[in-house]
């Protein structure tokens, strides 16, 4: 339609329009060059056909100068999408306007002008303030500000005239999504709908502007970009600290940071003069860079990936331009060659590596290294201070304690002697042979009788036999400690993993053998005590007592334990007998002891047994006591002093309170000394393994030169916002323009280049980009000048004449309208139900999920737990994202997974979205919390006025009489459902009190209702 409309006007205009020339230069060549070139240019010339030289153009067949239905080239690109002739073959086919031009300037004579030169593409060209320009009369009383004066013209000229402006309703409820992200109250739409002139809006916005959910709105599209994740993302997708970088950037912008420091403190905040740790926090920007510590992976390698994705980043933030093309090639259609590329990421290339094996020689041995930074908390360090001078004050009381227990040491070892009697003491038991059923490699048998199994653990079960010899009369007992060594993973004292260094002790048996005959006598036990068991693990299920499935020590890991196992009588073993112990561990697992140490009990068992040594010490004169066995006597009575027991357990409990306060952490990057500088190359083909030219750190040519000063990534970050620069105003406010308007005045917002769209109008972006320069790069006050537009205030009604002439809105013949992003609709509904907790900053949050989203392969597996309170309730940007498992809502809603920098996102509308909205336990309770919201007002009495209430809270308007009736009959008919019902859940108690009268029936009816208003249409769209 759109086709034929087009030939009757050239029809009707007769000889005007044959007149009017087509510009080569500037409406054919650009045509040629970015849809045609790719496959008729100087690299290749499918069909012999070649379209970027005036001579190979003009003597080809597929243009007929003056007959444009003879040409070739006109039948090709007019041909219906999906043809297997149409041309471009690849990418999107021309669109009708630029057909047009093309048979024109055929019909014209196709005229190439000998003196055509290629000019530089307009986006390389720095942008200077256009003047305003002239309406006629009918626009005059359009324009606001200027960006309107732009926008009428650019309607006028397609004969279309602006929409009439949003009723008050749409247009505060528009302002407070734009910039705090949140819905208005219906207290504040009433107030603005009742004063909706100039001042008052001038001063809504103004306010909108200085609250502190700006920055948590505005912070999630530069998240997106800076791929802010809290896990490392591929396989082993382990978690990391990084929430201080989110808190800064939420931070800087509230405080309105000038975007050119915004820029600076995030490249290179850690290269400023005297940096402090803010401008630290700020370099967490290219830290967010996913990391593989898969094992096997190489850290070269990864390093490398890390470093290219912070140049393709950089060149797509701050440069809207597809450089990482150039990683292999030079650019086929922009002025960026290969040699640009690594001269860019020679900047980044002096950063320390961020993941290194721990084990050069073992290539699982790959561990993330940070950098990390301590973030100070100035109200935590007060509390440790005040914990540690509690810890002074008990160490110094238990220092004279042991002072004064000292100086009585004498007659205490007199005392002690007297009271040894029949107390149990210990004798370390001599190993003459161990066999290990599960073929451990090797072991040893240390100074202190322990034995230390090495080499490789086996992978399932394991059973040790252990022989020992001794020459002992009244052996009560046996006791077997777990000890920890260093060389176990995680210290042991098991053999399993690293994180649970658990053993399970199945079944401890031992046996007599007498030295001729090889007769063998098994031993009875009638208990076991231990310092610790497992619950549901008893020590003694070691021993077959019912009731537990053997010993095991979990969570108390990476410390020793012991166990004694009681006889049922004492035995006495001479010296040509030997005693076999027989330790079976049969979990699987490698949950096997790592080190242990057996020993006999002489004496009663019933209590802590006293060791050898110190019930000889104790025998022996004070006159002969050595410094070394004094501090063992004293260490001994300390142990067993009830005062010094009570004051250790006290420091112990505030040491560990402390140690439950560490600092966190957050990743920066730290540039190497000039001494450990790394030489960057050109990769052959992109392959790091193939260096080829070296290069140093440079600049684009095509770009402004770079400033004076070291060759480091600060001076980069000078030059990226430099005034100079033709791009990065350009590219940040087109993107600012794209969050609010759905779309930039570039479509291709992330790419300013050929083949990205032309400017929709090219002058206001320049007059935008000026004025965010001059205005010190406010963000603030760019967005101020863009939300208090006429532009900006249009109704989004789509008339049948702009739906013709402006259906996508490139013309801005309209307001904006399109669904919210993820966040925003989760943080829209949780605050119209009244369960938004605003708390601000610190560590991701987790809200419900389904059960089995976490599960994985490798790496650590984490329990997902729900965060207690409301703190589940606050909002999408404080969300956890795991790269490997990201929330799921927020992806049915088409957000990513952080993987690489998103420019932007997707916008879907599919049947899974609707189905999330009503059955994620977190909208259904935002349903149920609407529902006890508006049952719980005493500010409306009849149900009319409770269902208006209800839609407005959703929409920010009243509904119309046939969608009151609609919801009315919804609420009748789900009345009359639950009333018959017997098995309604009951009223949530987390929801607001209600008043007694309201029935299970009526609340589960309204909460149907609820459910509905969260699930329109307009409630999940900014209109």
């Amino acid at each position: 339609m759109s086709r034929i409309v087009f030939v009757l006007v050239l029809m009707c205009s007769g000889a005007n329009a044959a007149d009017d020339r087509v510009d080569f230069g500037n409406e054919i060549y650009p045509i040629l060059r970015s849809s045609c070139v790719e496959c008729h240019g100087p690299v290749k010339q499918e069909g012999d056909l070649r379209l970027d030289r005036r001579e190979d153009l003009l003597a080809s067949p597929s243009v007929v100068s003056g007959v444009p239905d003879d040409s070739e080239l006109i039948r090709r690109v007019t041909l219906p999408a999906g043809h297997d002739e149409i041309m471009p073959a690849i990418g999107e086919p021309l669109s009708l306007a630029d057909q047009d031009r093309l048979t024109q300037w055929i019909r014209q004579g196709a005229d190439w002008p000998k003196s055509f030169q290629q000019k530089k593409h307009w986006s390389y060209i720095a942008p200077v303030r256009p003047g305003l320009p002239s309406l006629p009369a009918a626009m005059t009383e359009f324009p606001r500000n200027e960006i309107d004066y732009f926008v009428a013209q650019r309607l006028h000229d397609s004969d279309l005239v602006p929409s009439p402006a949003a009723t008050p309703e749409t247009l505060v409820r528009r302002v407070f999504f734009d910039l705090i992200g949140l819905p208005p109250t219906p207290q504040e739409v009433r107030a603005f709908a009742s004063d909706p002139t100039d001042d008052a809006y001038e001063m809504l916005v103004d306010s909108l502007l200085n609250r502190p959910q700006f920055g948590e709105r505005w912070a999630r599209p530069w998240l997106d970009l800076a791929r802010y994740a809290d896990s490392h993302g591929f396989q082993r997708d382990n978690f990391r600290e990084i929430w201080a970088y989110r808190d800064w950037v939420i931070k800087a912008l509230n405080a309105d940071m000038p975007f050119d420091r915004f820029t600076i403190e995030q490249i290179a905040g850690d290269l400023l003069p005297n940096a402090s740790e803010s401008q630290k926090i700020a370099t967490g920007f290219h830290r967010c860079t996913p990391t593989n510590v898969e094992a096997g992976s190489l850290p070269e390698e990864t390093r490398i990936e890390q470093v290219i994705d912070r140049v393709n980043t950089t060149g797509a933030i701050w440069l809207g331009s597809t450089i990482e093309c150039c990683q292999c090639h030079d650019h086929k259609y922009d002025p960026f060659s290969a040699k640009d590329y690594y001269g860019l990421l020679a900047f980044f290339n002096n950063t320390k590596m961020e993941a290194d094996r721990a084990n050069p020689k073992s290539p699982s041995s790959i561990q993330f290294n940070g950098p990390r930074m301590e973030v100070s908390n100035p109200a935590r360090s007060r509390e440790i201070a005040d914990l540690e001078k509690q810890v002074d004050t008990l160490t110094q009381e238990l220092t004279q304690r042991k002072a004064a227990l000292h100086e009585s040491l004498t007659s205490w070892a007199d005392q002690f002697l007297q009271s040894l009697g029949n107390a149990p003491e210990t004798h370390v038991l001599n190993i003459v042979r161990f066999t290990s059923l599960g073929k451990t490699d090797t072991h040893k048998v240390l100074d202190d009788g322990s034995v230390l199994l090495v080499g490789k653990t086996p992978p399932g079960k394991d059973e040790y036999q252990v022989t020992c010899k001794t020459s002992l009369a009244g052996i009560t007992a046996f006791r077997l400690d777990a000890l920890t060594h260093e060389s176990l993973p995680g210290t042991g004292p098991g053999r399993g993993s690293s994180k649970s260094t658990n053993f399970v002790l199945k079944r401890f048996t031992a046996s007599v053998t007498q030295a001729r005959g090889n007769k063998s006598t098994e031993i009875d036990f009638s208990k076991a005590v231990a310092d610790f068991s497992q619950k549901k693990w008893d020590v003694n299920g070691a021993i077959g007592i019912a009731g537990s499935k053997g010993w095991a020590i979990a969570p108390e890991f990476r410390k020793p334990h012991w166990a004694n196992f009681i006889l049922a009588e004492p035995i006495d073993v001479s010296d040509p007998q030997t005693i076999t112990f027989t330790l079976t561990q049969d979990f699987g697992s490698a949950r096997t002891l790592g080190r242990f140490r057996l020993s006999a009990l002489t004496g009663d068992p019933g209590g802590e047994p006293i060791p050898v040594n110190i019930a000889q010490l104790a025998k022996t004169p004070a006159v002969e006591w050595t410094q070394k066995q004094k501090k063992q006597l004293l260490a001994y009575r300390v142990k067993f002093d009830e005062k010094s027991q009570k004051l250790t357990r006290q420091i112990a409990g505030l040491r560990k309170q402390i140690n439950t306060k560490k600092p966190d952490t957050t990743l920066v990057m730290v540039e190497l000394a000039a001494s450990e500088a790394r030489k960057s190359f050109v990769f052959d083909r992109g392959d790091y393994r193939t260096p080829g030219e070296p290069v140093q750190p440079s600049t684009p040519g095509v770009l402004h030169p770079m400033p004076d000063g070291p060759a480091n990534r600060l001076t980069l970050a000078r030059w990226l916002v430099d005034p100079a620069n033709p791009l990065v105003a350009r590219v940040t406010v087109n993107r600012w323009w794209a969050e609010i308007f759905g779309q930039g005045i570039v479509p291709t917002v992330e790419d300013f280049g050929l083949k990205g769209d032309a400017p929709s109008h090219p002058k206001l972006l320049d007059w935008l980009a000026v004025d965010l320069m001059t205005n010190g790069w406010s963000m603030k006050a760019l967005l101020r000048k863009i939300v208090l537009s006429s532009t900006y205030r249009q109704s989004s009604s789509v008339s049948s004449k702009i739906s013709e002439l402006d259906d996508k809105n490139r013309l801005l013949s309209r307001g904006p309208r399109f669904r919210m992003d993820a966040e925003m609709i989760r943080d829209n509904l949780l605050s119209v139900s009244g369960l938004l907790d605003s708390r601000q900053f610190g560590k991701s949050i987790r809200p419900y999920q389904p059960p089995g989203i976490w599960s994985k392969v490798g790496g650590d597996n984490y329990k997902y737990e729900v965060s207690p309170g409301t703190q589940q309730y606050r909002r999408g940007i404080y969300v956890v994202i795991k790269r490997g498992a990201p929330y799921p809502s927020f992806i049915n809603f088409d957000a990513t997974a952080r993987l690489s920098c998103t420019v932007q996102r997707s916008r879907t509308n599919t049947p899974l979205q609707a189905l999330t909205i009503l059955n994620d336990p977190v909208y259904v309770e935002a349903a149920q919390a609407l529902a006890a919201r508006v049952l719980a007002s005493s500010d409306f009495q009849t149900t009319e006025q409770k269902m208006q209430h209800a839609f407005q809270l959703c929409t920010a308007r009243l509904p119309s009489q046939n969608e009151l009736a609609v919801l009315l009959d919804l609420l009748e008919t789900q009345h009359s459902i639950n009333r018959t019902k017997t098995d309604l859940p009951d009223i949530p108690k987390a929801n607001t009190i209600l008043p007694a009268t309201i029935t299970l029936a009526e609340f589960h009816a309204w909460q149907s209702v609820a459910s509905t208003l969260l699930n329109l249409h307009e409630t999940i769209t900014k209109n």
